[in-house]
């Protein structure tokens, strides 16, 4: 008989064996020096990952947090938004819009580049200091295993969950929608190569929905411990398709999908040697890389299983909710389309204003509306900008906006005829007082814009949409 309290390893059950974090991590085992070299390295990956988690142009680990989020975010970047602004007025002699940050839907902007850039030379200059720092100071440390650690961690849940996020918009087939009015009337050689490709997968809702399940199935692989090697692996090479369609058809999202890569990539690096040991010389191997921060209190592991499960729930269960809704609400607009669903040109007679103004400030002269409330506008330069097309039944106004991102304008609508739309701007709403001691401002003096619209015939059926999939075809469909 043993002993009081004293077991011997057969009997020892296994939520003793410590198998979340590997030896070199224990206190019984000093851990192996990294070189000098290896440490350099470190100390750079560790700041530029550090502005990608935190400060990245596309969104950032704060986008979790709904209500602060967006503020945290913007007082940490207004360091680099000033400096890339000043770099790009004064050393570039940028001027116009590309001079400034302003709203887009692009993600390679000008300034996007210009702040990518301070990001490097800030971890270029930030590791190379630390690194003098640490030889004038004597520094004794030759490892940084935990902040490794710590830097994996964040990473790995950042990396998840854009992964999720960017999957779940084709999953619900939101990202690359069904070809519009406007694209179907537009000739396939005037279209762009982003344009194309976009309603070439949005054709194949399928195809889109198998993309964005591949993304979903990387992040969900990467926000669990136990498969994030998997995880960080599968998403490298969703995530190289991704940059291949970027860089290929000149999607602007080229800065953001590359650093996402090169995140993939930075969590698989540490066990680069064992899946060669395993893949190349067909020998055992075991993952040595630590997916987890080492905590010695129980308090500290609960708080990161909390964490951990708190992304996981969010953007595997709250935001597929949202999704639903979202979806239910695009399947009650196909069912009950808009009466101002078609392709609709702006008369001569009343010259564009208001939202008819696109960003560059060029007018508007045509409205295309889909049956699902996807609506495009077409500037005098012949190009198409994604428009806000909201309509409110019950006042009989409609809420539009160029791209998004110019001012909105709300008109209260009419038809004349089947054929014959007119807007007149709605005067917006009255100024709110900013305290009981500040009367509201008096409202500036408003004019309301007429507009008239002629509807300009479309084809009733176009073979794009309804060619569907056939297993035999005796001949090349083309036309």
């Amino acid at each position: 008989m043993e002993p009081s309290g004293i077991t011997t390893p057969v009997d020892a059950p296994d939520t003793l064996v410590p198998t979340e974090f590997p030896t070199s991590l224990s206190a019984t085992a000093p851990p192996a020096p990294w070189s000098p070299a290896t440490r350099l390295g470190f100390r750079i990956a560790f700041l530029y990952f550090f502005t990608f988690c935190f400060l990245g142009g596309n969104g950032t680990l704060f986008r979790f947090f709904p209500v602060v989020g967006d503020w945290i975010e913007d007082k940490l970047n207004w360091p680099f938004h000033h400096l890339s602004e000043f770099t790009g007025q004064h050393l570039f002699h940028l001027s116009g819009i590309a001079a400034h940050w302003h709203p887009s839907e692009s993600g390679d902007t000008t300034m996007h580049w210009i702040q990518n850039g301070f990001f490097v030379l800030f971890a270029l200059a930030g590791g190379i200091l630390w690194t003098l720092i640490a030889i004038f100071r004597n520094n004794a440390r030759t490892e940084y295993r935990t902040l490794h650690a710590w830097l994996r961690f964040i990473l790995r849940i950042t990396c998840g969950m854009f992964m999720v996020t960017y999957g779940l918009a084709k999953v619900f087939p939101f990202q690359m929608p069904a070809p519009s009015i406007a694209i179907l009337t537009e000739p396939a050689g005037n279209m762009s190569p982003m344009t194309f490709l976009w309603n070439l997968i949005g054709l194949s809702p399928v195809y889109e929905i198998i993309c964005g399940s591949a993304e979903v199935l990387g992040g969900i692989l990467l926000l669990y411990r136990r498969t994030a090697l998997a995880g960080a692996i599968f998403s490298a090479f969703v995530m190289t398709n991704v940059v291949l369609y970027n860089f290929c058809y000149d999607v602007p999202v080229k800065l953001f999908a590359a650093n996402l890569l090169l995140g993939c990539l930075f969590l698989a690096l540490p066990d680069t040697l064992s899946l060669g040991r395993f893949f190349w010389s067909h020998k055992p191997a075991a993952p040595t890389a630590t997916w987890v921060p080492p905590a010695s209190r129980r308090a500290g592991r609960i708080a990161i299983l909390v964490t951990e499960s708190l992304f996981a729930a969010f953007f595997l269960v709250v935001q597929p909710i949202f999704m639903t809704i979202g979806w239910h609400h695009l399947q009650v607009a196909l069912r009950t389309p808009s009466p101002l669903v078609g392709a609709w040109h702006l008369d001569a007679t009343h010259p564009a204003s208001g939202a008819f103004i696109d960003p560059e400030g060029h007018p508007v002269t045509d409205l295309y509306v889909a049956p699902s409330s996807r609506a495009y506008t077409r500037s005098t330069d012949g190009e198409l900008w994604l428009t806000g097309v909201n309509l409110d039944a019950k006042k009989h106004t409609v809420r539009i906006n160029c791209y998004f991102i110019s001012d909105p304008t709300n008109y209260a609508w009419q038809l004349s005829g089947p054929d014959h739309l007119i807007l007149t701007a709605v005067p917006p709403d009255a100024p709110k007082p900013d305290s009981k001691h500040n009367p509201a401002k008096p409202a500036a003096p408003f004019t309301p814009a007429v507009l008239t619209l002629t509807r300009t015939p479309t084809p009733a059926h176009y073979p794009l949409l309804e060619r569907g999939f056939h297993f035999i075809s005796e001949w090349r469909y083309e036309r």
